[in-house]
């Protein structure tokens, strides 16, 4: 009711542009879904850091390779069942997040590498597993004559679509949905009532510590990446029932709203990740829906306001050892000398 009595007092505003509630319906629609997709994007890059220190580029391969996993099922077998496509894709994009850590990331941790040097690694390997799923696709294309490199959104079987008066939930809005209360409710029971999650939440806290009570530290950050890995391959899934057409770009496209979202949350906190992902969905659709009324700016400027989001972000309230770089130091320093 409050959103229909806000709608009517705006309707009465001689001023301001005119929008039907229809849209504006549509548009909140469209902002839940983001938030949603948002939150499973960039809560395993927060969990992933929280517990490894690692600020992990290949987290938008891990997107790109679930809706991948998704498509070839699709495209190869003419698999059209979501939860066959998740468990797949989260056991497979798992695994490389695991295979990273004990190739690349455990080794130069061990020899003391800096969490700079860890950083710039995953930048290495993000390149790597970017052209490397171009050459799978290439040669998926050229045996099967299925064109991989666009795909178009994939209608899955059994998700209903509902509707609500004049508001179509879509299948894909119910399915993402359904998988972020899942996945919000498994997090918080992993991390609250499990010995897994103390001990995850042990490493985070103190390393050192965990290791001399006897916490198997190895064991849980591999764990660590395998749930983060698995769960931002979900999310590779779910994409494939928004997008219109899925391209080997699927999560390059999505890394700056999916960072912002984790420095939101500062790399560390779980619910304030999940307001970052409300936030940043609200922020590219409302604002930029009132910006075309308003200023005429157009809508491909949603992406810039996602980035000065960023920038404020790391200005204002940086996570340390991920954005606390120069503001950080600076307001330190002015505040030691004042």
């Amino acid at each position: 009711m409050l959103p229909q009595v806000l709608h009517r007092a705006y309707l009465r505003c001689p001023k301001m542009p005119q929008v039907s509630w229809d849209v504006l319906s549509s548009l909140t629609v469209m902002v839940v879904h983001y938030s949603f997709l948002y939150m499973i994007f960039a809560m395993p890059l927060t969990l992933s850091y929280r517990t490894t220190k690692v600020i992990n580029f290949v987290h938008s391969n891990f997107i790109t390779y679930g809706a991948y996993v998704a498509i070839l099922l699709n495209g190869l077998y003419g698999n059209r069942n979501m939860l066959l496509a998740m468990a797949s894709a989260f056991a497979i994009v798992g695994g490389i997040a695991v295979l990273n850590n004990i190739a690349v990331f455990e080794p130069l941790s061990r020899r003391g590498a800096k969490p700079v040097a860890l950083m710039i690694s995953s930048m290495g390997l993000w390149i790597f597993y970017k052209y490397l799923l171009y050459t799978i696709i290439d040669l998926a294309t050229h045996f099967s004559r299925v064109n991989f490199v666009s795909y178009p959104k994939i209608v899955y079987e059994w998700i209903p679509s509902v509707s609500l008066d004049s508001v179509r939930l879509s299948s894909s809005f119910i399915a993402t949905s359904l998988s972020a209360a899942a996945m919000i409710v498994g997090l918080y029971v992993l991390l609250e009532k499990t010995n897994l999650g103390r001990a995850m939440r042990a490493v985070s806290d103190n390393p050192i510590l965990s290791e001399i009570s006897g916490i198997p530290k190895r064991t849980v950050i591999n764990l660590t990446w395998l749930i983060a890995g698995g769960i931002a391959g979900v999310g590779g899934v779910l994409w494939t029932s928004y997008a219109g057409a899925i391209t080997p770009e699927a999560g390059d496209s999505m890394i700056l709203q999916v960072f912002t979202v984790g420095f939101i949350g500062g790399l560390t906190s779980l619910t304030r990740t999940c307001i970052g992902a409300v936030l940043i969905a609200s922020i590219e659709n409302y604002g930029i829906t009132l910006l075309n009324q308003f200023f005429r700016v157009e809508t491909s400027y949603k992406p810039f306001l996602t980035f000065v989001t960023l920038i404020t972000t790391l200005i204002v309230s940086p996570p340390l050892g991920a954005g606390g770089g120069l503001p950080y130091r600076l307001f330190r320093r002015v505040g030691k000398s004042a």
